[in-house]
């Protein structure tokens, strides 16, 4: 299927990358034989497994290319992170609202992407699932693999001590979101938003399928956009960016399949 040849080159592509990542030999020595042992796997699984659980991988092979990239970060943020702040709106730097229904659909971001799977799966063909992967997996890879080379923190990092509410202030579902973030995620700042990427290519693909079912999943997403600003998770133009990938790996996804 094509995702899985698109999740195997872009496996291939981080082991080759590696060694230009500026990441010590015995880091991407590790990270490139890891990765090409996941593009070994996807080629051996698609001779080992039905097509049917094959669909089912697509969720390993999202998780494995949010993580390798940045095992290779190893640069401090400076350039880049300086340009991203010097291009945020100051109306977006001076927001302090923690929306309790904006913390609440970026949270969602977590399960939409297999609640989106489960419902292409179940209401479309094996091709449907195929373009549902092929364009979460383009979304998320694009936003991904440059990790290591446009180095940046997440604004809530850099504006921790600029909220005068403070965390006694917080809502219950923003401190479980930083939980999360904390305990699930690498720290880093995703260029364009991964989250939100993924979660507009998702729910283009869930719209393709059941258009109804859809609406929901694209209101959700367009949540997990305000979200990701109001609560500082990312960037403004890292949101817009998202959005743009979204559209075109889901674009992408519809003539390739």
């Amino acid at each position: 299927m094509t995702f899985e040849q698109l999740a195997a080159a872009c496996f291939l592509l981080i082991a080759l990358l590696g060694p230009f990542s500026g990441a010590p030999a015995r880091r991407v020595a590790v990270v490139s034989l890891t990765a090409f042992g996941l593009a070994a796997s996807v080629a051996a699984l698609t001779r080992l497994l039905t097509v049917d659980a094959r669909a089912w991988i697509g969720h390993v092979y999202l998780a494995a290319g949010y993580w390798l990239p940045a095992f290779l970060v190893t640069r401090s943020p400076g350039a880049f992170d300086a340009w991203l702040w010097k291009t945020e709106p100051e109306a977006a730097r001076r927001l302090r609202v923690r929306g309790h229904l904006a913390e609440l659909a970026y949270l969602c971001c977590y399960p939409l992407v297999p609640a989106a799977f489960i419902t292409v799966y179940a209401n479309g063909s094996i091709a449907d699932v195929d373009r549902f992967w092929t364009s979460v997996l383009g979304a998320g890879f694009l936003c991904y693999t440059s990790l290591p080379w446009l180095v940046s923190l997440p604004p809530r990092i850099l504006e921790s001590g600029a909220d005068p509410a403070g965390p006694r202030r917080q809502t219950v579902v923003r401190r479980i979101n930083l939980r999360v973030l904390d305990r699930f995620s690498h720290g880093w700042n995703t260029f364009p938003s991964g989250h939100v990427a993924i979660a507009v290519a998702a729910a283009l693909s869930v719209m393709s399928v059941t258009p109804y079912v859809g609406i929901v999943f694209l209101t959700v997403a367009t949540g997990i956009v305000v979200g990701s600003v109001s609560g500082r998770y990312h960037y403004t133009i890292d949101a817009v960016a998202g959005i743009v990938v979204g559209v075109a790996a889901y674009v992408g996804a519809s003539f390739s399949t």
